[in-house]
């Protein structure tokens, strides 16, 4: 029930260096490695540091990589594990070789916590498509998932139902998306207008992600998961770990009402409201890491076991 009120082979990729600044100082996130996985050979970057944190798994949003976490990452760093996930298709991942579901990106996940060897369980954290690949791993692999954190996450799927934005993130993925005019579209469908005439760094990694991205590969992964994707809500209730599910308000995408009532299915679920648009993460950084911070607090004082324990949850404005 939901709280609320109102065989793994790997080898380095190609990329720049990152830098985040976090509970020790500055610190460089290693370089990426790729581990070949069901969906491809994906970008993984395992900080490896923490030996009394949590192992924190990041998979980010279609249509993005994984700097829309630049600020948790930040305040992360340092304290938790954290294993940071580029999905097919995405920043410095391979292509898929075909058309894939949400559970095979869920055993990719299994799959690459077995190649950088991770045993305990874990707090895996997902926006929209992340959470969806959060939720299919947390159900086929409960004995591997300490929590669950669903941002964003579009659990309905109503096939042939896209909005004619939704149509335009879809159809201009393959060969659109290095023009200003798609990456503006998808960032007005993405972000709140204040974030998008605010710009900024996580703004400007949007925009040079879509600019350097391989249109065939994107687009395979677009229509995989906004068209072809079975629908997680009938599911939610057999996900057994405490889940902090987070919704914008003012998400264009997909309405709060819809995503409430889904969640409810939960049987340890924490549902919380931020006055954001599609990407939480990106509109409001310091309140989703907040919201999350605590989260991993509570699961940590009354264990991954609990179930319908958790405080009241609220509307954050």
């Amino acid at each position: 029930m939901t709280t609320d009120h109102s065989s793994h082979t790997s080898h380095a990729a190609p990329e720049s260096s990152s830098k985040a600044t976090g509970a020790q100082g500055q610190m460089s996130l290693p370089p990426a490695q790729l581990i070949k996985t069901a969906v491809g050979a994906l970008a993984v970057r395992d900080t490896a540091t923490s030996l009394t944190g949590e192992t924190i798994v990041l998979w980010p949003s279609i249509l993005a990589n994984y700097k829309i976490y630049q600020v948790p990452i930040d305040a992360w760093i340092g304290r938790h594990r954290l294993v940071i996930v580029d999905g097919p298709g995405h920043g410095d991942s391979g292509p898929s070789p075909e058309p894939f579901s949400m559970k095979q990106c869920g055993h990719a996940i299994s799959e690459i916590l077995d190649a950088v060897g991770v045993t305990s369980p874990v707090i895996i954290v997902g926006c929209s498509w992340g959470g969806l690949v959060a939720g299919e791993f947390a159900i086929d692999y409960p004995s591997r998932t300490k929590a669950v954190v669903m941002l964003n996450t579009p659990v309905h799927n109503k096939k042939g139902g896209l909005k004619l934005s939704d149509r335009f993130v879809v159809l201009g993925a393959r060969w659109l998306h290095a023009t200003r005019v798609y990456q503006d579209g998808v960032a007005r469908s993405f972000f709140l207008q204040k974030t998008c005439e605010r710009g900024g760094p996580m703004m400007d990694a949007f925009h040079q992600h879509l600019q350097q991205v391989n249109g065939a590969a994107i687009a395979r992964s677009v229509r995989s998961v906004m068209l072809e994707r079975e629908p997680l809500a009938p599911r939610m209730a057999d996900i057994q770990a405490p889940t902090l599910f987070v919704v914008g308000r003012f998400d264009a995408m997909y309405p709060v009402e819809s995503l409430k009532t889904a969640a409810g299915s939960l049987h340890n679920g924490r549902f919380e409201i931020l006055d954001t648009g599609h990407i939480s993460v990106v509109d409001e950084p310091e309140k989703t890491t907040l919201l999350i911070d605590n989260f991993i607090e509570t699961v940590g004082h009354l264990g991954s076991e609990a179930c319908g324990t958790f405080p009241k949850s609220r509307d954050i404005i």
